[in-house]
């Protein structure tokens, strides 16, 4: 863990380094649901090919799929929805 050598507190750097930080997890935030949403498409084409087939048991195994991304994305969009600043 890196520890900041210099703390900057109050004033217009500390504000920076604020804005900064949060647009970092913002990015990685929107990084992540962007990744998850093209993973959510990629499962529900392989569903579909597997529901052409009559793969039961591929299209069981692609639906809990499906609904891990849904429950993923949902649960990220709930976060921001409540929370103003993304922090960790």
């Amino acid at each position: 863990m890196i520890v900041d050598k210099f703390k900057i507190d109050f004033g217009p750097f500390a504000q920076a380094k604020k804005n900064a930080v949060g647009f970092c997890h913002n990015l990685f935030l929107s990084n992540a649901m962007d990744e998850c949403a093209q993973q959510l498409v990629k499962v529900e084409q392989e569903y579909q090919e597997a529901a052409l087939r009559n793969d039961e048991e591929l299209m069981g195994l692609k639906k809990l799929e499906m609904q891990t991304y849904q429950s993923s994305l949902h649960i990220t969009a709930y976060m921001f929805n409540e929370v103003d600043e993304i922090s960790t």
